[in-house]
């Protein structure tokens, strides 16, 4: 053990997430084994050994040979690194799958390779912050479709529900600067609500965005499909199989890792905003020079009449434009040194661009009297089509809008698929997630957490139909489910801790919980028709299940108890060797099994009083080296009739620990175990749920090899 200056050992210890409790227990039991010999170190010439040289007297030191031949490098005695060639699969089999992963995922990277992996504030923005800057190309298409039901009187609101957005965005926005600063190392709404209004108000947060990273892939790609068929209506019946092949295209991208993934996505992104800036000022040139004409919109017969229900219904439609502006928070970690200053400045440009594009394309659309389009109609546009055409006619201009917005639209779900995995890591390090979701794969990115959003995704896009007008309604709850919860954590913390600069980030953390609660409230009454509800009851029943999660791992380790002793003194064993016949298979695990305990009995269960008395005359040939016990078995059951020996014997030896050695024949080819019929396997499981007992397999491979040395082999194991 190493202590740093100054550092006590109980210190070290804490520093290591090691409880005095534990370390006490540790240091009881070690003082039970002081009467017993240390166990011997075996070093099979893993590390440097001392070889001859060639003159006489000459030796030099030979540094872990065999430990690199294998895989390892030695570091220390009884330290070892293993290398990637350990890490390789054997078999033709899985060296092939191998090779196929790492032609799709890459190869695998070191832990220290960690920090070569962290985000410069140019692929952040295009990492993080295409979910944000891609929700301008729906946002205002959904708040047009709300308002048109109530006809052109319900128009001219457009423009005052997108500035209330973009005061909203604002809020956000230096709500977010603030959490960021408070939590240098990651301050979502999972975190920030835990830390300050406790494990519920944390886990509702986690799961709401749980749902809405979901959403976010399947309404980022669903859209990215509505551009696709706007510029290709043919190809208009392939909706859900489009979805499903982006999703697993985002999936894959995310599973080499997130540099490398910012790398595949970052030009897209700024191919985007580069595009809607062209168009946005483009049509305002043609505007004022008299190219294009400012018009009223066509609408036709209102369906519904304008109220403030139907007006804050578009403005909780509106407000998906904020999806998205989270991520960044959450992802503080990903970025380079120092990452809280490069994440709010990061922050920062992504709400001046999102808030640009969002005003210039919703001017643009009122000025010129655009109208969302049915998405059925067999030559359906989307709004940002419509303004593409508007801006470079059908040309290179419009292709390239196209071509752009399909990109950015499907990869906005690449903020998800870094946050998502991130969020489920947080929650299986607190026990109230499942703790695979806390390994990193061979790309030091999540790769479980990726795997499960991919697959949530796709089921989602096809119960749904790839339709975003039917998925927009669930999208908005579960963000500022999220939103809400983490400005009223930083509240909590703001009085809590009276840190400086409290008093000016008091009210702005006050503003973005009404502010968003509010939305929250107007979005969840506005929507839970039309499919909100989902949400709300999804919410609840995650929070049930985390919690039942966390109580499982609570549990375990509260009633972990040893069912054999600690001291090697005191553990006597009994062995019960099964077997079918006296043959090489069950003479290796006799022998096995005599080596553990002198205790031991061969077990045989038959029904046939022919091989009974064959096995007889076998075990005296082999001269009665081990008790053997026959259950003869009338009504033809073999595992129930050796299931209750088993039980019978550990009751009636209480003191002794029971160890079933179990022959097991293991084939070469899969197809080999069909023709067997697997009771060491069915045993095994069967003793897993019976306390006290202890299980060794014995395997036997077969292998292809001459019946003479067969038999050669087995003449000379038997001394014959």
């Amino acid at each position: 053990m190493t202590l740093g200056d100054g550092e006590t050992q109980a210190q070290h210890l804490a520093a290591l997430g090691i409880a005095p409790t534990e370390a006490e227990a540790l240091q009881a039991a070690g003082r039970a084994w002081s009467d017993f010999p240390v166990a011997r170190r075996i070093d099979p010439n893993m590390g440097p050994t001392v070889v001859s040289g060639g003159r006489p007297g000459e030796t030099y030191v030979r540094g872990g040979v065999r430990a690199r031949r294998e895989g390892f490098e030695t570091i220390g005695p009884g330290l070892l690194r293993a290398t990637r060639r350990a890490a390789e699969p054997k078999g033709r089999v899985g060296h092939l799958l191998s090779r196929m992963r790492r032609t799709v995922v890459g190869d695998a990277l070191a832990t220290w390779q960690a920090a070569h992996e962290r985000l410069t504030k140019v692929k952040a923005l295009a990492v993080l912050s295409s979910d944000a800057l891609s929700s301008v190309a729906y946002a205002t298409e959904q708040i047009m479709f709300v308002l048109v039901a109530a006809g052109a009187a319900a128009y001219g609101w457009s423009l005052p529900i997108m500035g209330a957005i973009l005061a909203l965005l604002a809020v956000v926005v230096i709500s977010y600067r603030q959490t960021i600063r408070a939590y240098p190392r990651g301050g979502g709404s999972y975190i920030v609500a835990s830390d300050n209004l406790g494990p519920l108000a944390g886990l509702v947060a986690g799961c709401a965005l749980m749902t809405s990273y979901t959403l976010t892939v399947a309404v980022s790609v669903a859209s990215g499909v509505d551009a696709v068929v706007s510029a290709a209506p043919e190809v208009a019946g392939f909706r859900v199989q489009l979805c499903v092949f982006f999703i697993v295209v985002l999936m894959l991208g995310n599973l080499r890792g997130i540099r490398e993934s910012g790398s595949i996505f970052a030009a897209p992104t700024y191919l985007f905003i580069l595009g809607i800036a062209a168009m946005v000022v483009t049509i305002l040139v043609k505007l004022a020079t008299g190219g294009l004409h400012s018009a009223q919109p066509q609408i036709g017969h209102a369906t519904q009449t304008l109220s403030i229900f139907l007006i804050l219904r578009a403005f909780a439609s509106g407000a998906t434009a904020l999806t998205g502006v989270e991520a960044i928070s959450d992802g503080v970690p990903a970025f380079q040194p120092p990452e809280w200053r490069n994440a709010r400045r990061t922050l920062e440009w992504m709400g001046m661009i999102l808030g640009a594009m969002f005003l210039g394309i919703t001017v643009c659309t009122y000025v010129l009297g655009l109208v969302p389009q049915d998405p059925a109609a067999p030559h359906y546009q989307t709004v940002i089509s419509q303004l593409a055409h508007a801006g470079f006619g059908n040309g290179a201009g419009y292709l390239y809008i196209a071509v752009t917005t399909t990109a950015i639209l499907v990869l906005a779900g690449n903020t998800a698929f870094s946050d998502f995995p991130r969020l489920l890591f947080f929650m299986a390090r607190d026990d109230y997630a499942p703790h695979q979701f806390g390994r990193l794969g061979d790309r030091l990115a999540y790769s479980n957490g990726i795997v499960v959003l991919g697959l949530l995704a796709c089921v989602l896009v096809v119960v749904f139909h790839g339709d975003v007008s039917r998925l927009i309604p669930l999208y908005a709850v579960g963000v500022f489910t999220a939103f809400t919860m983490s400005q009223a954590g930083m509240v909590s913390r703001w009085l809590r801790l009276r840190e400086p600069g409290w008093r000016h980030g008091l009210p702005i953390n006050i503003l973005g919980t009404a502010t968003t609660a509010l939305v929250f409230l107007i979005t969840g009454a506005a929507r839970f028709t039309q499919g909100a509800w989902i949400i709300v009851v999804l919410v609840p029943l995650l929070v049930l299940a985390c919690r039942s999660v966390h109580r499982h791992y609570t549990e375990m380790r509260s009633m972990v108890a040893t069912e054999t002793p600690l001291q090697p003194e005191k553990v006597r064993t009994v062995c019960i060797v099964p077997i079918t016949d006296l043959n090489p298979l069950a003479l290796q695990s006799l022998a096995m099994a005599r080596s553990f305990s002198d205790s031991v009995v061969a077990v045989h269960v038959s029904d046939d009083e022919t091989d009974i008395e064959r096995l007889q005359a076998k075990w005296r040939l082999w001269g009665d080296r081990v008790p053997l016990e026959i259950i003869n078995s009338p009504y033809r059951s073999l595992l129930p009739p050796l299931l209750r020996y088993i039980d019978a014997m550990q009751r009636s030896l209480a003191d002794t620990t029971v160890v079933v050695v179990l022959p097991e024949m293991v084939a070469t080819r899969w197809w080999h175990h069909l023709l067997h019929n697997q009771t060491a396997f069915r045993l095994k499981a069967a003793l897993l749920y019976r306390p006290g007992i202890i299980v060794v397999s014995v395997p036997y491979h077969l292998r292809r090899s001459p019946r003479v040395r067969r038999t050669a082999r087995l003449g000379a194991d038997l001394d014959l």
